[in-house]
């Protein structure tokens, strides 16, 4: 009897016991991680964000030239940076440096958001900025340049990925080349083209989350390939791929 006793009281033991084991506070961070939700780390949904707070992520992207445009393939990928501050009722204010070195271009300007469940929007006007400067292969030429760049984004987000979907207008204010301290105009304002591009993010681990996008730009020149811009009034498809992280 006392035999059969000692193995209820050892049963009892262990079925009160496993409550207090550190393995049960292990499984208890495990359901915690599980609660991970993409729109709270993703840099890329059009979504209202908690105001006043500064977002970032960094990019690279590669970038398919037109034959027409160049007889050497350009292989070096491009460097992106990209910044977003929010803002009340929805707004931020976004920011992206794109650079290759010797060309370079940064857009800036505000965006609205909107969010209804789990489908989100945002139109925005940016101002781009263009800079290069060669001074080797025969080139002494220094380039600069602003466009408009209106936009509009829908994306959609799941528990732990998202997509989005965005298209961008571009509308080249100035061009300007400087040879030698003789600054020429290159063209009167004209419409560049526009692009469609898709990205879809993905966690990677903790609260990072990684990207992947494709982007079809139809323009009649790329910032990238400044050296040889077209001198025909034809437009180009110029594919791009880009894999970025948020900060």
């Amino acid at each position: 009897m006392s035999k059969r006793l000692g193995i209820l009281l050892i049963i009892f033991f262990l079925l009160v016991w496993e409550n207090f084991l550190y393995a049960q506070v292990k499984s208890d961070n495990i359901i915690k991680a599980d609660s991970f939700d993409i729109r709270n780390a993703s840099f890329l949904l059009p979504q209202p964000l908690p105001k006043w707070k500064y977002y970032h992520s960094i990019a690279v992207s590669y970038v398919i030239l037109p034959p027409d445009w160049t007889l050497d393939a350009i292989n070096v990928p491009m460097l992106i940076y990209n910044g977003k501050f929010s803002l009340p009722y929805g707004f931020n204010f976004q920011g992206t440096l794109s650079t290759l070195f010797v060309s370079n271009r940064l857009n800036f300007g505000p965006f609205w958001n909107y969010s209804f469940n789990h489908f989100h929007f945002g139109i925005g006007y940016q101002f781009a900025f263009l800079y290069g400067y060669l001074g080797q292969f025969g080139y002494k030429t220094e380039i600069t340049g602003w466009e408009d760049q209106p936009s509009m984004g829908i994306g959609y987000n799941f528990k732990k990925t998202a997509l989005t979907v965005r298209g961008d207008l571009y509308y080249t204010r100035s061009l300007n080349a400087n040879e030698g301290g003789h600054i020429l105009a290159l063209s009167n304002s004209f419409l560049n083209g526009y692009s469609v591009s898709a990205s879809f993010e993905q966690r990677l681990y903790r609260n990072k989350v990684l990207s992947f996008g494709c982007k079809i730009d139809y323009l009649r020149y790329h910032f990238l390939a400044w050296p040889a811009f077209p001198v025909n009034q034809y437009r180009y498809i110029v594919p791009e791929f880009q894999v970025g992280l948020n900060l």
